[in-house]
């Protein structure tokens, strides 16, 4: 991130929460006008930072398409690629589909088992699975948040979760959603969160996480 190494632990933190929530935000619910709006400007504000060459060029494709786009049009792809189950494009978001080929597979028990290790819970009214793209993102902004209130292992189970479960999947994800035909808006999606997810990598291995 430009200027990163200015940002205190806990500025660094914050920044990175933000970037985890409008992650998140994309996969949790079908768009609305407020959500588009947010978009808009949040995309506004990131189009003047320089952070990575493949985040910035996230950032600028997806500031185009929100500048264009039609919010019924939004929506239909959302219901289309995560929704319908009688799409011939659904694309399913969890992580073991992806890593093992099936819903539910080896890596679902590795993860919950992480998930024990780390002392976290998943909240009982969250319906999706717990390797979900969006509760893994919000796994990762919770162990943010233990990190910035202290504690100091939140660091090793960010690395873990990073690296054998969040990137992996979004990698797979990524070369899916290439192939989709009606993948659009949530393409660039996807493309803006795999970059994300580098530029978290780089922070892991130069030791700032």
């Amino acid at each position: 991130m430009n200027g990163k190494a200015e940002l205190s632990d806990r500025e660094l933190c914050l920044v990175r929460l933000r970037f985890l929530d409008l992650a998140k935000s994309f996969f949790c619910t079908q768009p609305d006008g407020e959500m588009i709006g947010r978009w808009r400007g949040i995309f506004a504000a990131l189009g003047g930072e320089q952070t990575s060459e493949s985040l910035d060029k996230a950032v600028a494709e997806l500031a185009a398409t929100l500048d264009e786009c039609d919010l019924q049009d939004l929506k239909d792809e959302y219901y289309d690629l995560f929704v319908n189950p009688y799409s011939k494009e659904l694309l399913p978001l969890n992580g073991s589909y992806h890593l093992d080929g099936r819903s539910f597979g080896p890596s679902l028990v590795k993860y919950r088992q992480l998930l024990k290790d780390s002392q976290l819970i998943k909240d009982p009214e969250i319906t999706e699975s717990e390797d979900s793209l969006e509760v893994m993102l919000d796994t990762l902004a919770t162990l943010v948040r233990e990190e910035k209130n202290g504690n100091e292992m939140s660091r090793h189970f960010q690395d873990r979760l990073l690296t054998e479960f969040l990137q992996p999947t979004v990698k797979e994800l990524t070369g899916r959603v290439q192939k989709n035909s009606r993948a659009g808006f949530y393409r660039q999606c996807i493309a803006f969160v795999d970059a994300y997810l580098e530029l978290e990598n780089g922070l892991v291995e130069t030791g700032k996480v």
